[in-house]
């Protein structure tokens, strides 16, 4: 069996992949990473390609999609794949007649992110791949509300193995002094209009540094936000490998994830939701969304619906027992885990035929 995966961009920007390839090694699997190499940053893996292209709002050209397309479609008859795993409603459904040609029922859905497949048109379309799909996965369960009524599985955006070992585990320090709290905003920096709320409920104040750790656009204009307004405690890094992840939370005190309401982040869970779990690092997460819900029901973190109280909702968090919040991530983390079980019981049956 040979499978192939087929991603929407580069591989930096879906750390999910790893999932798959984790198990796909375990059990022997023959597999091949199929990706567009979009700004050249990508070290060489799998089959890449490579046209450099100027991304628009986070979304490249559909002139460009189509060149991406027809290189897909070469690459799977050349290497002879028998099955394949397509992230994203994007390239299924640009990829649908060719898919349900060649690979009805042969094919496994992972969806990350709402896009063209809440449009009219696109919208029967992509319905329709699901049905033609051997399995459907989803990362976040606030995607369900908003997708055709289909049996679904839950894959997260974690790595189990650093699930499995940080389960019970403590940081010795607990939450921290209150009298220094770094923000951590880690891993694709694109909203400027949340993230410069925090910025201003924080802005030098010495009790608090905001630490922006990725790239993105809105990272540039944060920036120079900060430079118009002479704000000293806030600082940013560019690109980072994900090996060093790990250490920019653990060093941490509360991982910021407030977002827009917007209905693409009100029903995803992120990197960074998780990283706060695993970590033992409380979220800032905006009110009234699947994050927002997950931080009040396990009081795992604040949920604000804006920045004007940040920093004595932050201070009363901190307030409290740091052991019976870690427990709590510890019972969360252990839910998403049985999820997760689930999940590798059918990819595993899809990739044994």
């Amino acid at each position: 069996m040979k499978i192939g995966l087929i991603l929407p961009g580069t591989i930096w920007y879906a750390p999910y992949v790893r999932i798959y390839t984790r198990i796909l090694w375990e059990n022997n699997v023959d597999y091949q990473i199929i990706s567009w190499n979009r700004d050249g940053k990508d070290a060489k893996e799998g089959i890449q390609y490579e046209e450099n292209i100027h991304v628009n709002n986070g979304s490249a050209s559909f002139s460009a999609y189509r060149r991406y397309i027809a290189f897909i479609k070469k690459v799977v008859k050349e290497n002879g794949f028998d099955r394949l795993i397509v992230f994203g409603p994007q390239i299924t459904c640009l990829l649908s007649t060719f898919l349900m040609r060649k690979f009805k029922g042969n094919f496994v859905i992972d969806y990350r992110d709402l896009s063209i497949e809440q449009k009219p048109g696109f919208r029967q379309l992509f319905a329709l791949m699901t049905k033609m799909s051997y399995a459907n996965v989803v990362s976040s369960s606030g995607f369900i509300r908003c997708l055709p009524k289909r049996d679904y599985y839950l894959s997260h955006n974690f790595d189990v193995d650093a699930v499995r070992q940080n389960i019970g585990l403590r940081n010795p320090n607990g939450f921290g002094s209150s009298d220094n709290i770094d923000i951590l905003t880690i891993g694709g920096i694109r909203d400027f209009s949340s993230n410069v709320e925090v910025v201003k409920a924080l802005a030098n104040d010495k009790n608090f540094s905001v630490r922006f750790v990725g790239s993105g656009g809105g990272a540039t204009q944060l920036a120079d936000y900060c430079e118009e307004h002479k704000i000293n405690n806030v600082s940013f890094e560019g690109f980072y490998q994900k090996h060093e992840e790990a250490g920019y939370v653990q060093s941490s005190t509360f991982m910021n994830i407030f977002y827009p309401r917007v209905i693409t982040h009100d029903t995803a869970l992120s990197n960074r939701f998780y990283n706060s779990l695993i970590y033992r690092k409380p979220m800032i997460v905006t009110k009234d969304t699947i994050q927002g819900d997950y931080a009040e029901t396990y009081n795992v973190g604040v949920a604000l619906a804006d920045c004007l109280n940040l920093k004595s909702a932050l201070k009363t968090f901190m307030c409290q027992d740091y052991n019976a919040y870690a427990e709590r991530c510890d019972k969360l983390l252990q839910d998403f885990l049985n999820d997760q079980e689930r999940f590798e019981r059918l990819l595993y049956e899809f990739v044994k035929g």
